[in-house]
């Protein structure tokens, strides 16, 4: 899992080769409009990008790192000094036997369900949605229109309902939910404590011409997510006018979220180069208002299909990371358009590898089913007990297939708590060692699955990686029974406290058991 030194030749390479090949313009020349732009360069260039190795290319297993008392996941090799006889594992969330939980069933979402947004109010409780029908429709003022946003709602995530709002008209009746006559969510923000009780829902809705003046994203308020005002008649930001170099505008299936972490606005953004090929970026802002420069983040390099695209990057906080659910598009497996989730990780909120090699996250249904083609999952999963709830939105695109279901559609898939990824140990047993770690909790505890012939131990090593006195292998109670918050104690101490100034590695022996996560509290 170490860096090693022909990655960062790699990564000499590529600098040299896109310094090599892509056109260069003297400081004082104008950019045109529209440039050349070789395809084929940008997998060996935009790959360092992907990969974690070749974007941080410096072995920093000796280097002391801080943690707080979240949990740490193992889905990069951040916290990991050097392992041996450990596998990654990728973990598929469990689907919903009821499956599709919310189907389209009402005139005004004809075609289906799309672009949901999933929240759970922090008082009530209650599981709020926030969603597009997939339909054309003429407004009572004759405007052709498309994508009304609706609002269902759930007091167990499972059953919704669809609440008759009684506010906008469709084919002569208000009796439906829409609550935006008109475009696609593309972010929800709430923020209860907003100063302004009517600003303390934020919407940014995409919008298309004859609708409003120009199509771009458009900034919404609402006090309570139902009734909604549209603050500006110019776009926050403009649609993707072309496929040139530089494009102006971004991309659909641009999303936008609040960082509670970097204590910015974040809006994972939708590059389209030259080709009509798809890829994904990164901006920011303090208000909503201005943003930074959108900047290149994930594109497919040589280890993805030929025909692989970055469809969506649906980002969100997760305990001591980030993780991204990634949206592959695919149009040759089967003729038609499939895409498949794919997970990121990041350290800081901005710079984004991809997990594994490639492995779904989230697998898409079985030939004829309703989800064999277009997942598109809700960021932010909802922690209910000790499952991750992930609602998303599939479709069976089969043209020749005849099931009466097939229909963009709303199901939910369930995870461990922590349970993205996990460090797996068999036989012979494997071993984990950490960097030095500065922390100030005093108990230990992980996530872990234990099979009924295997266990795991824990030892606190020095900066040598050498066994600190009463906290070594011999000294630790066996862990044998897993569980989502298992405490891993020694013999002869109940807990350790951290002088101040030391960094203490921690090394996990593991025999057919999985790690999913640690943490000190």
């Amino acid at each position: 899992m170490n860096a090693s030194s022909r990655s960062a030749y790699y990564l000499l390479f590529c600098v040299f080769y896109v310094a090599a090949t892509v056109p260069a313009y003297a400081s004082d020349d104008v950019l045109p409009n529209s440039w050349y732009v070789d395809r084929s360069l940008f997998p060996k260039a935009y790959g360092i990008l992907d990969s974690e190795p070749l974007m941080f290319p410096v072995d920093m297993g000796d280097w002391p790192v801080k943690i707080d008392s979240t949990h740490q996941l193992f889905l990069d090799d951040y916290l990991i000094a050097s392992v041996e006889n450990i596998e990654r594992e990728i973990h598929h969330p469990h689907k919903h036997p009821n499956n599709p939980l919310i189907v389209p069933d009402e005139p005004w979402e004809d075609a289906g369900i799309v672009f949901q947004i999933v929240r759970r109010d922090e008082v009530t409780g209650r599981f709020r949605m926030w969603y597009a029908g997939h339909v054309r429709y003429d407004l009572p003022s004759g405007i052709s229109v498309r994508f009304p946003t609706l609002y269902a709602e759930s007091q167990d995530g499972i059953h919704w309902e669809k609440p008759d709002l009684g506010l906008f008209e469709f084919e002569s009746s208000k009796s439906n939910n829409i609550v935006i006559p008109a475009g696609n969510p593309f972010g929800m923000i709430i923020e209860p404590n907003d100063p302004d009780p009517a600003r303390r829902y934020k919407a940014i809705v995409w919008h298309e011409p004859k609708y409003v003046p120009r199509e771009g994203y458009f900034l919404y308020t609402s006090p309570d997510g139902i009734h909604w005002t549209r603050e500006t008649e110019q776009p926050l930001l403009v649609s993707l006018q072309g496929y040139t170099m530089p494009q102006s505008g971004i991309g659909d299936t641009s999303i936008f979220r609040w960082d509670p972490r970097l204590m910015k606005y974040i809006c994972d953004v939708k590059f389209v180069l030259p080709g009509k090929f798809r890829c994904r970026g990164m901006m920011e802002s303090d208000d909503l208002i201005h943003w930074t420069s959108p900047r290149m983040t994930l594109y497919p390099d040589e280890l993805d299909e030929p025909d692989s695209q970055v469809y969506g990057h649906l980002s969100f906080c997760y305990e001591s990371m980030w993780i991204g659910f990634l949206r592959m598009m695919h149009t040759e497996r089967t003729g038609w358009k499939q895409t498949t989730i794919e997970l990121t990780a990041s350290r800081d909120g901005r710079h984004w590898t991809r997990v594994g090699k490639r492995e779904e996250f989230l697998p898409l249904g079985n030939p004829g089913e309703w989800d064999a083609d277009y997942h598109d999952p809700s960021w932010d999963p909802i922690l209910v007990g000790d499952e991750l709830w992930i609602y998303y939105r599939s479709v069976n695109r089969d043209p020749s297939d005849k099931n009466p279901n097939v229909g963009h559609a709303i199901g939910l898939a369930t995870l461990r708590r922590d349970g993205f990824v996990s460090l797996n140990g068999s036989d012979p047993t494997g071993v984990v060692i950490t960097r030095p770690l500065t922390f100030a909790g005093e108990s230990l505890f992980i996530n872990a699955e234990v099979a009924e012939n295997g266990w795991i131990k824990a030892s606190l090593l020095d900066d040598a990686r050498n066994p600190i006195r009463d906290f070594g292998l011999e000294d630790t109670v066996t862990v044998k029974t897993g569980g989502i918050s298992v405490p891993v104690v020694w013999k002869n101490i109940d807990v350790y406290r951290l002088p101040k100034g030391d960094h203490v590695r921690l090394q996990f022996e593991i025999k057919n058991a999985k790690i999913y996560s640690f943490w000190f509290q």
